[in-house]
């Protein structure tokens, strides 16, 4: 059985809230932000990162759900 990794929120702190970001797949560092999905995983392929995690950075106020 595979464990499943929390995200560290501190990778989303200054983050403007409600933009999109990539995280790179081993969890480490934000490759990517941007207002769209598609703007976000664009940036990440050209850095090299084939399988980022796209998350929304949250509202202030509300919760985070992977």
């Amino acid at each position: 059985m595979s464990t499943m990794k929390t995200l560290d929120e501190e990778l989303l702190s200054g983050i403007a809230p409600g933009t999109w970001a990539a995280i790179s797949s081993d969890q480490t560092t934000v490759v990517a932000t941007g207002q769209t999905v598609e703007e976000v995983v664009k940036a990440a392929h050209q850095k090299g990162e084939e399988t980022p995690f796209i998350v929304r950075v949250p509202l202030e106020n509300s919760a985070l759900i992977l």
